[in-house]
């Protein structure tokens, strides 16, 4: 699309949105900024979710939001991760020094936190961050209503569904648009934390993504080609959504993020350029088409190959890095010849190379083998560089043969012309100053400034003005003296003088004053945007109060309720003959069970009813807004079934429920409730009941058990989903998916799995909405903690069966029904619980404690 067309199309009212880079160390803010970002986002050295960067402690924070504030440039602080209620005190009081520091906004994940943040620092800006899986309207509007600015959507959104919620909210909404992919939607992951002890969810994520898996079906055999597809099968390739900047513009989207806390600064430096002059040439009707120099720099610097997720489909392993989880580079040729005595290849260059470029051959046998350039040669002859074409010759060690593949991984001039960006004195964002100067004989000289956003200052020179005696001012000598800003980040941009006839004054005192009115601007511009400083009393002081709110009595030593999570008839019906006290019915329902009939309902319903077994629905962790409207027409047929409340598992379930019954509503696991703030935050907004976070401690499910503002529920028992996503590996390894004939759904007609390289299975389902689900290979079992738990105050344990058949679930439920009937009956005669654990999981792979005792606080 040329530029005429960009401005027939766009007419005259596009607006340019913000760029947001990323700055995950000091070199890195300075690569952001100096290569034209609008924001940068950053992290102190706590609560934030990138814990493996260098981030900023306190003195280090101020400057680098005086830095980036002096050049125009916003500054977001991430504080998103999950917090204990043991540091919500501390997190607030970072939040108190980020404000005074002059941030722009805090992205945050954790509701406690909000809540806490609204009371106390009302006038700090909080974006909400993606890691609040932010995925639909509703849920927009509801963080929105908790006082959100703006929302980090989720990734798995396509463009039209952005332009929707960005319409129908009204709300701030900021996107990613190039970099790392998460498999999982961003929030839901449970698989480092679970497997590794690493929680995604507390910025310590050890990427399982990354690893090796092989589609394997319910007897362990692989049903994909390994050799074909490759074995990295949940590693997406990069997001790069250069290409479609003007798309984007025009669907109003406020702010594009890129991706890269951990990454270096040249490749912040690198991105960043690009993207700036991509936005501003889409912007002003200009050609913003990806030059061929522009796409090879992206590709260079750092990918996995390329993709642009979910914004114009649902792709299946076209999505995917199945066959490399780390950097490509980019192709440099094809081997041509090897000497084995001299270990000297041959490569027909099709791209330049040079000394010091990072090469890596794919050899056909024993992966990669890389190497830098130290010495190169052409026609026998020593060079510096070759260009495409050309016969290269250089030493390699490996199994190397000719037809292997050749592939820069570091380009020297590349990563020169980025480092020159932000190692240099020179700035490369310059702001222009006007300048007025006034100069009379026998007064000092006046030079007074003003920058484009109002900032102002003056001052006199120390000398008076004398007659000249061999040239006196003017406008063209002040011209070159005041455009001596070389180490700042101005510019020179009008001049107005009134000098009177022959006066002169030192040069010494016209850049002494001139420095002394460019500090004044730069102390103003820092100003600017920073807030008149909160007294640490009066945080203190609301703080302690706020901490208080909805703190209850102790609850202790009546009986838990028994809860089942399930989703077939069958199954509900041996949880109630097995003594559950609650069953949970449907929610995310998968492909290979068959959808949940209406009438299937109300046989549950009426068997709960007969045995006073409370009987509640369940709904759906992720509906995207068309999925939400078709599900809806479905949930108001099932409500008329009268069930006793509804367990849902997304925030935007909450306001749309609110218009649809006033019934009891439960919150499920995946809204991530780590301290009672949390459950706090969402009694205030009419849940009757609150599930823990999978990743607390005994010790903490006490804690918030016995005094939490909301009643709440603990999981005990159960095969729990790590995953969710958007990508199937079923079909789109077995059906087709993204191959654009749609898919031929071989979920319904088996089981499949996921197994890992320590020959680990990884059970998988897909659900109506075609999402997959990737299950712990242990279920957890914290029966033997039961005595415990039972007298901690929680007002259900539950167990989640919604994969399993009706034998499971009776033989479960009727286990934990006697143990915990045994441990509120007080009687001496407990059941020796490792036995009865061992009898319990023994038809299995082997059970888990989950985090009952190690948790995911460092």
């Amino acid at each position: 699309m040329g530029p005429v067309e960009i401005e027939e199309k766009r007419g005259l009212s596009m607006i340019k949105p913000e760029l947001l880079a990323p700055a995950g160390s000091r070199e890195a803010l300075v690569a952001a900024v100096q290569n034209g970002a609008d924001a940068v986002y950053l992290g102190g050295r706590q609560f934030n979710a990138r814990r493996g960067a260098d981030n900023f402690d306190g003195a280090a924070l101020a400057q680098a939001v005086e830095y980036a504030h002096v050049r125009g440039v916003k500054v977001y602080v991430t504080v998103n991760i999950l917090l204990a209620d043991t540091e919500l005190r501390e997190a607030v009081r970072f939040l108190h020094t980020v404000y005074n520091a002059g941030a722009d906004a805090v992205i945050v994940q954790d509701l406690g936190l909000i809540r806490l943040a609204r009371r106390v620092i009302p006038e700090l800006e909080l974006h909400a961050s993606t890691q609040m899986t932010a995925h639909n309207v509703p849920g927009v509007l509801f963080l929105k209503d908790a006082g959100l600015r703006r929302v980090v959507l989720a990734r798995e959104l396509a463009l039209d569904a952005v332009r929707e919620i960005k319409e129908r909210t009204g709300v701030q909404v900021e996107t990613f648009v190039h970099g790392a992919l998460c498999i999982c939607y961003s929030g839901q992951c449970l698989m480092s934390s679970m497997i590794g002890g690493r929680s995604g969810n507390r910025g310590r994520c050890a990427q399982p993504c990354r690893l090796e898996y092989r589609l394997v079906d319910d007897r362990g055999v692989p049903v994909a080609d390994s050799a074909l597809v490759g074995e990295y099968l949940l590693s997406p390739r990069d997001l790069n959504l250069s290409r479609h900047i003007f798309e984007l513009i025009e669907a109003g989207i406020d702010s594009f993020k890129i991706e890269g806390r951990m990454r270096r600064p040249e490749y912040v430096a690198t991105v960043t350029r690009i993207y700036r002059s991509l936005i501003d040439r889409a912007a002003a009707g200009k050609d913003s088409t990806v030059s061929d120099e522009e796409a090879y720099e992206l590709a260079q610097i750092f990918n996995r190959d390329f993709t642009t997720g979910y914004f114009f489909d649902v792709p299946g392993r076209q999505m995917m890095s199945c066959k490399r989880p780390n950097n490509r580079g980019t192709r440099l040729g094809r081997i041509r010849r090897y000497d084995r005595k001299t270990r000297r290849a041959q490569i027909e260059l099709e791209a330049p190379l040079q000394v010091g470029d990072g090469i890596e051959v794919w050899v056909t046998r024993g992966g990669r083998v890389g190497a830098e350039v130290n010495e190169l040669y052409v026609n026998g002859r020593k060079v510096e560089s070759a260009p495409a074409g050309q016969v290269a010759a250089l030493k390699l060690e490996g199994y190397i043969h000719p037809g292997d593949r050749v592939f820069k991984t570091h380009d020297v001039k590349l990563m020169e012309k980025a480092v020159q960006t932000f190692s240099s004195s020179r700035e490369t964002r310059r702001i222009p100053l006007d300048f007025r100067v006034r100069a009379r004989l026998g007064e000092p000289l006046l030079l007074e400034a003003n920058d484009r956003e109002g900032v102002t200052a003056g001052a006199y020179t120390k000398a008076a003005g004398e007659p000249a005696q061999k040239r006196a001012l003017t406008a063209e000598f002040l011209a070159g003296q005041l455009d001596r800003l070389g180490n700042t980040p101005f510019v020179l941009g009008k001049l107005e003088c009134d000098l009177d006839e022959n006066v002169m004054l030192p040069v010494r005192e016209i850049n002494d004053v001139r420095r002394r009115v460019v500090e004044q601007i730069a102390a103003g511009r820092a100003g600017l945007r920073k807030p008149d400083p909160l007294p640490v009393a009066v945080i203190e002081r609301k703080l302690a109060a706020v901490m208080n709110d909805g703190i209850t009595e102790k609850v202790t030593g009546s009986s838990p309720l028994l809860a089942v999570a399930v989703s077939s008839a069958k199954a509900a019906r041996a949880a109630v003959q097995s003594g559950a006290g609650l069953v949970y019915f449907g929610g995310d329902v998968y492909r290979r069970r068959g959808k949940i009939t209406v009438s299937e309902v109300r046989r549950v319903r009426q068997v709960c009813r007969e045995a006073g077994t409370e009987f509640y629905l369940a709904t759906p962790r992720i509906l995207h807004d068309r999925e939400l409207e078709q599900y809806l027409s479905y949930l108001k047929t099932l409500l008329e079934v009268a069930p006793d409340g509804v367990l849902v598992a997304g925030y935007g379930m909450l306001p749309t429920l609110r218009q649809l019954t006033d019934l009891p509503v439960v919150t499920d696991f995946p809204l991530n409730v780590f301290n009672r703030q949390s459950a706090y935050f969402l009694k205030e907004r009419g849940v009757r009941r609150v599930t823990l976070s999978p990743e607390l401690t005994g010790e903490q499910i006490k804690h918030l058990a016995g005094d939490a503002a909301a009643a709440t529920e603990v999981i005990v028992h159960g095969t729990l989903p790590l995953m969710v996503t958007r990508y199937c590996a079923v079909g789109s390894l077995l059906g087709g998916r993204g191959d654009g004939d749609g898919c031929t759904a071989p979920c319904r007609k088996g089981s499949f799995a996921l197994l890992d390289r320590k020959g680990v299975v990884f059970p998988v389902e897909t659900d109506s909405n075609c999402l997959m689900h990737i299950f712990n290979s242990r279920e957890l079992c914290l029966l033997e903690t039961l005595p415990y738990l039972a007298r901690a105050g929680p007002a259900v344990l539950r167990i989640e069966a919604r994969r399993e058949d009706d034998a499971y679930v009776a033989r479960v439920t009727e286990t934990y029904r006697w143990v915990l009937d045994s441990i509120m009956s007080k009687t001496s005669n407990l059941p020796d619980l490792t036995t009865v654990v061992q009898e319990l999981t023994a038809r299995g792979p082997g059970y888990t404690r989950g985090h009952y005792y190690r948790g995911v606080l460092e």
